[in-house]
């Protein structure tokens, strides 16, 4: 283990930041592992109350001064798909590790850049698909080894109001299926590989139907292909608005085997087959990887370096491509070159 610890930046102090990293990463910082070198957030408010609960050195509105006066190891970048502007290149340019919250960006050309400029510095990234770190999902990758895998089906149901602003608003999240169903999505890529084609269609929101502030579609229907020829669908719906009813399966057919991947475990066939003994954070898990990566100078240790992750981003992105084009099949090699 470093005995010093590594020098982190956060560039975005929202609900992910705040909820779900710096409280996975805090027992590093406590036993000296990391150190929250610099905070960065256009607002004050937001730097101030996370500065007194987390104790970074420096807080900065820009970060541009941020770079400019800090040296870091890692950057945690944290933001909305649109806000991403440079922050990337600078990062990469001076050699800092990338970690980036998904959606990675609502545009395919913008990510091939950033991807660019972090294979021209050879930094470490990692994108923050958690999912891949639930030990469940290990499980089900070790499990389908001994299983002929012909298609997956995915429901996503979710019940409730809109919480922010900015997720539920189709023009700057891409819609539920970009925000958020994307984890299901490269979790099924953990499963069984990379996506090569897609195909979807969307049932519309009308203006006045349903909750302010959400536009996004009622109902998001999409039709994969693998790379190896096995198929999935993925349903996800935002109707469930004013009942605690909701919904969330993934599920893997093989010959002879229904496995239901579950965050605590695995059942296959009506039987559990994997269980988790006590409940791990995949935030922890997941941060523990990409910190080590950076420790060891090894790219090749996150689970969804920034690279490997554009499939998933093109399979959600081009999702909305079919459907805005009435369902046209849209093979993503083609989509991610344009």
């Amino acid at each position: 283990m470093s005995t010093t610890p590594l020098r982190l930046g956060f560039i975005g102090l929202g609900f992910i930041s705040t909820h779900a990293h710096l409280p996975a990463l805090m027992p590093l910082a406590e036993a000296g592992e990391v150190e929250f070198t610099a905070f960065c957030d256009p607002s004050e408010a937001a730097l101030q109350e996370q500065a007194a609960a987390f104790k970074p050195k420096a807080t900065y509105t820009s970060h541009y001064a941020m770079f400019e006066q800090e040296s870091l190891d890692a950057l945690y970048l944290c933001i909305p798909p649109t806000l991403h502007t440079d922050e990337i290149l600078l990062a990469a340019e001076k050699g800092i590790a990338v970690f980036v919250e998904k959606p990675q960006t609502l545009s395919m050309a913008q990510a091939a850049q950033f991807n660019r400029a972090i294979a021209k510095a050879g930094v470490v990234s990692q994108v923050g698909f958690m999912s891949r770190y639930y030990p469940s999902s290990e499980a089900v990758r070790h499990l389908l080894k001994e299983r002929t895998p012909r298609h997956a089906l995915v429901q996503l149901l979710y019940s409730g109001q809109p919480v922010r602003y900015w997720t539920s608003r189709y023009e700057l999240c891409g819609g539920s299926f970009v925000e958020n169903s994307i984890h299901k999505v490269d979790l099924l890529r953990f499963f069984l590989g990379d996506i090569e084609a897609v195909s979807a269609f969307y049932v519309a929101r009308k203006p006045g139907e349903g909750p302010e502030p959400m536009n996004m579609p009622h109902v998001y229907n999409v039709n994969y292909r693998f790379a190896s020829g096995l198929t999935a669908n993925v349903t996800t719906s935002r109707v469930l608005t004013h009942v605690k009813a909701s919904r969330s399966e993934v599920l893997l057919v093989s010959d002879d085997s229904l496995v239901e991947w579950g965050e605590s475990q695995v059942v296959e066939n009506g039987a559990v087959v994997w269980e988790e003994a006590q409940s791990s954070n995949p935030f922890a898990l997941q941060a523990q990887s990409f910190l080590e990566a950076v420790r060891t100078h090894d790219p090749t240790l996150p689970r969804s370096p920034y690279p490997e992750a554009l499939n998933s981003l093109a399979a959600v992105l081009g999702a909305n491509a079919s459907a805005e084009q009435g369902g046209k099949i849209i093979e993503l090699a083609e989509f991610v070159g344009e």
